[in-house]
């Protein structure tokens, strides 16, 4: 029943976005427009990505009132970082599938008030909702106004629903489970950190002990930093993500899950298994991220298990090329340069076999 209330909200979303289209492009022909599927386009789209960053502005002001220091905030593949008081802009992935992105760093990680800073999003789809309903009442325009409506309504629907890493989601479940804004807290120091100072930080300062009992999307993201293989015990963290894979039904932790186990699979040499993981469909798609990390895997892969030099190249080159800019903190960049030498080690002794 679960699930088919999620897909009747996402099915309503997705009309609505649709029908956001539709009225924009409709403005554009009572104003006697020709071609008016092009401007109705691009009045829409830019309409969207200027309420996607209204949003992520919601989350920053309201983070603002209650004591939350800018970090960043992304828009598609975009990244605005604002470090030592001046603003970089740079062409960096934070999350994939991710439209927009707030990153805030607040020094009392003991204000319970997240769920404010969490809410900016939605009360800035709510304003412009009630906004655009008096602009059509004032001016009669519509279509304009009705094309602002949809948009919001579908956002606010796309927000609300708790499911995943949605608004909506993690303001749920820090109303259930207070105790879990320790974990979400966790999550912001690290991505704040990655961005700030990489460089003075590795990625055990962000591991602690975290309850069995414990549950939600923000302890599923804490454990997620816990079992990564730089330390060496791959069996140990093969089964810690084998564990946390079963316990989440949040898609973001499984893809993570999947490609931390696509990575032991590979240095285990076990390339039934690697294959496996490597063919889910939003692994697959996670592999084509221009980061290092993620292409580091993606060398191997292809060098092991595919047997396809030119991509191993490939890949190797673009991870390389990322190492500064794929928000990794110290001991990760370590451990992936090692790796790098190590597969180009094996490439040229499997290219001197050959000749």
């Amino acid at each position: 029943m679960k699930k088919i209330g999620t897909y009747l909200v996402y099915g309503l979303s997705f009309l609505l976005l649709m029908g956001a289209f539709v009225l924009g492009t409709i403005a554009f022909t009572d104003l006697g427009f020709q071609l008016v599927f092009v401007p109705g386009y691009l009045f829409t789209f830019g309409s969207m990505y200027l309420i996607f960053i209204l949003h992520e502005l919601g989350h920053a002001f309201c983070g603002y009132l209650t004591g939350y220091r800018l970090v960043a905030l992304g828009l598609g593949s975009f990244l605005l970082t604002k470090k030592a008081g001046k603003f970089r802009l740079s062409r960096t992935a934070i999350l994939k599938n991710v439209g927009a992105q707030y990153i805030g760093l607040k020094e009392d990680e003991s204000d319970q008030r997240m769920v404010l800073m969490l809410s900016g999003g939605i009360l800035v789809h709510l304003t412009l909702l009630i906004l655009s309903i008096l602009f059509g009442v004032l001016t009669q325009s519509w279509y304009f106004a009705g094309t602002w409506i949809c948009l919001n309504l579908s956002f606010i629907l796309a927000n609300v629903l708790p499911l995943g890493i949605t608004d909506g989601a993690k303001m749920l479940e820090l109303m259930r489970h207070p105790e879990n804004v320790t974990y979400a807290y966790l999550g912001l120091r690290h991505s704040a950190q990655t961005l700030l100072a990489p460089e003075d930080y590795d990625l055990k300062d962000f591991v602690g002990p975290v309850p069995e009992e414990a549950r939600g999307g923000f302890v599923e993201g804490a454990l997620a930093l816990q079992g990564e293989v730089l330390e060496g015990d791959r069996e140990a963290a093969k089964e810690h993500f084998q564990a946390l894979l079963k316990r989440t039904d949040n898609p973001m932790i499984q893809t993570a899950s999947q490609l931390s186990l696509l990575h032991i699979a590979l240095l285990e040499g076990d390339h039934e298994k690697a294959e496996e993981y490597a063919t889910i469909r939003r692994v697959k798609s996670f592999l084509s991220m221009k980061l290092t990390n993620i292409q580091a895997v993606q060398a191997w892969y292809q060098f092991k298990v595919k047997k396809d030099l030119s991509q191993t190249h490939k890949a190797v080159k673009l991870a390389r090329q990322k190492m500064d800019v794929s928000l990794m903190l110290r001991d990760e960049k370590a451990y992936y340069q090692q790796w790098l030498d190590e597969l180009e080690q094996a490439i040229q002794e499997e290219e001197t076999q050959v000749s």
